[in-house]
């Protein structure tokens, strides 16, 4: 073990075979595992796609189940175990230079003391913002011009009705589009940010919808707009609920009531932040679930 406790990075390449099988149960290989797990050392895992004996396939998927401080991909031969490696380092290089959690949040705070008022999102919100790491620049020249494309992708992903139409927003260093169901901001530093009403829009005779916040719809939206506002690339997030006060976190009735007990909450806002490198669907998704289980704590 002591090769782990020296590591800077561990690489754990699991193929077919279980290997030794020690006093504990476990294999060499799944202690020093456990052990870089436990020292919170950067794991990069390749497992190879073939068939695999029942010891070694639980520690497949315990190797699967665990997230947090993990690189993981699947290789099929030596050439590929080769490329993913190196794209594993490439992408451990990339966590360990990227801003921290306060600078992000510095940047978050710029936009908000932005001069420019109409860059500012509406107070009562959803908000789901994204800072590829590393920070980018030059991006608006290409992306004030796919306003078009962005408003056929939010009526596609269903937060946007195209009947409505959108509003372009050129201004300074940001570009975007506002519709009646949402508004979207991008900076020239890669910056880009998505955000919603906070309550559904309530249908006849429903007059407390708006006192409202759904769960489902939360997680369908910070859902959607990830893979729109990211684009394949990894960096910083923040989830945002903004205005929620009075609001009450449950699924609106189905229906309509005659009364509401409403909360009154000190915090307006709450905000969940992680840096996700790489940031695939599966990776954001796990963080999104450990983030709504704490925001519902928060309101509940």
């Amino acid at each position: 073990m002591t090769e782990v406790d020296h590591a800077d990075v561990v690489v754990l390449i699991l193929g077919a075979d279980f290997g030794f099988k020690t006093h504990t149960g476990e294999s060499v290989t799944q202690q020093e595992f456990h052990r870089a797990k436990a020292a919170n050392k950067p794991i990069l895992a390749f497992l190879e796609e073939v068939p695999v004996e029942d010891d070694q396939k639980r520690f497949h998927w315990e190797v699967s189940d665990y997230v947090d401080g993990l690189f993981r991909s699947t290789f099929t031969d030596d050439r590929d175990l080769s490329d993913k490696i190196i794209q594993g380092l490439s992408q451990l290089a990339a966590a360990r230079s990227a801003i921290s959690e306060q600078e992000f949040v510095q940047h978050l705070q710029n936009r908000s003391n932005s001069r420019n008022w109409n860059s500012r999102p509406r107070e009562d919100r959803l908000e789901l913002v994204f800072l590829p790491q590393p920070i980018l620049s030059g991006t608006l020249r290409s992306m004030h011009t796919q306003h078009d494309e962005f408003f056929i992708k939010l009526s596609q992903a269903g937060l946007v009705s195209i009947k409505g139409g959108y509003k372009s927003f050129n201004e300074g260093d940001v570009t975007g589009l506002d519709a009646e169901e949402a508004s979207w901001r991008h900076h020239d530093n890669g910056m880009s940010w998505l955000s919603i009403p906070l309550a559904a829009p309530g249908k006849g005779g429903e007059y407390f919808a708006s006192y409202y916040i759904s769960p489902s719809r939360l997680k369908r939206f910070a859902e959607e707009a990830f893979s729109l506002i990211s684009r394949g690339k990894g960096g910083w997030f923040q989830l945002g609920i903004y205005g929620v006060s009075h609001q009450v976190y449950a699924e609106p009735p189905i229906t309509p009531a005659s009364s509401i007990s409403m909360p009154y909450r000190s915090e307006k806002n709450i905000e969940e932040r992680k840096l996700l490198i790489p940031a695939s669907q599966g990776v954001f998704n796990q963080w999104l679930e450990d983030a709504l289980f704490r925001i519902g704590r928060k309101l509940s």
